[in-house]
């Protein structure tokens, strides 16, 4: 008589969940500070720009009247070109300031009307308008936007990388285009955009290693650093779901030796926590 053939039940593994992000409170009140601090900075800039205007011009006439004198007449070109300059720095400055005050009071509205406005006027804002571009697209994360972050995000990725195929200032703006499919389930895109994400990091570290500036990134290399880990994370995790535990054990990896250039802090411990609870799907692996 046969034996029967015994089937050992193997119990099936948990999934990570992609769950949607905690929203902060969207408080709008806040939007007339913001508009205060924009109408402020500008209006203060813009005075002194005219100020140095004048007096350069002032200066200006007054060297040319009779015999020309060159020292006079340099100076006060000078005047002109820092007031102009001034003109135009001030502009940027002003939108800077508003769209970090509706990010620090959480202003939805404002930080949408100052990083529209930024995007529409690039062509008179120097270095370019990355930093509205990030700031819209997660605010739009936060509120659940996500088709409009795909749209808005993958239209700027791919009009700078035409532009300058070197591009590498879009790390976050690719991380919110991976982080917004991955929202919808699609996991698929959302590993294809969070590769972008840590590509992009990857080339701007070792550019910026390279000519030893690291310490000179806006907001410090730690903030970026975090940045950095927080997308290795989110890559972890879509690997996860698409079962490609390899690829999910090496970013967790990552987030690990990422964490360890950044010092100690609330926003590096919840990382650490949040790749313990991945690396539980991964003992066995």
């Amino acid at each position: 008589m046969a034996k029967s053939r015994e089937v050992k039940y193997v119990p099936r593994q948990p999934q990570a969940k992609a769950e949607m992000p905690k929203l902060p409170e969207m408080i709008d009140s806040q939007n007339k500070t913001c508009d205060q601090v924009f109408w402020g900075v500008l209006i203060g800039g813009e005075a002194l720009a005219l100020v140095m205007i004048y007096f350069g011009g002032k200066n200006l006439v007054e060297a040319l009247t009779g015999a020309p004198n060159w020292g006079l007449i340099a100076m006060a070109a000078l005047t002109i070109i820092f007031g102009l300059i001034t003109a135009i720095g001030t502009f940027r400055a002003s939108l800077v300031m508003a769209v970090m005050t509706a990010a620090r009071t959480m202003s939805f509205e404002a930080c949408r009307q100052y990083c529209m406005k930024a995007v529409k006027a690039r062509a008179f804002i120097p270095g370019g308008v990355a930093w509205a571009i990030q700031t819209l697209l997660e605010f739009m994360v936060q509120k659940g936007e996500f088709d409009q972050v795909i749209e808005v995000g993958e239209r700027e990725y791919n009009a700078a990388l035409a532009k300058n195929p070197k591009e590498y200032g879009f790390g976050s703006v690719c991380a919110c285009v991976g982080t917004a499919y991955s929202m919808k389930q699609d996991f698929h895109k959302s590993v294809d955009w969070l590769e972008k994400a840590a590509n992009q990091y990857k080339e701007m570290f070792a550019s910026l290693e390279k000519g030893n500036k690291t310490a000179k990134i806006p907001g410090g290399a730690d903030n970026v650093y975090l940045r950095y880990a927080e997308t290795m994370l989110a890559l972890s995790g879509s690997y996860l779901r698409l079962n490609d535990k390899r690829n999910a054990k090496d970013k967790v990896s990552m987030v690990y030796e990422l964490t360890k250039k950044v010092k100690d802090g609330p926003e590096k411990e919840t990382i650490l926590k949040r790749a313990q609870e991945i690396g539980k799907y991964l003992k066995h692996w």
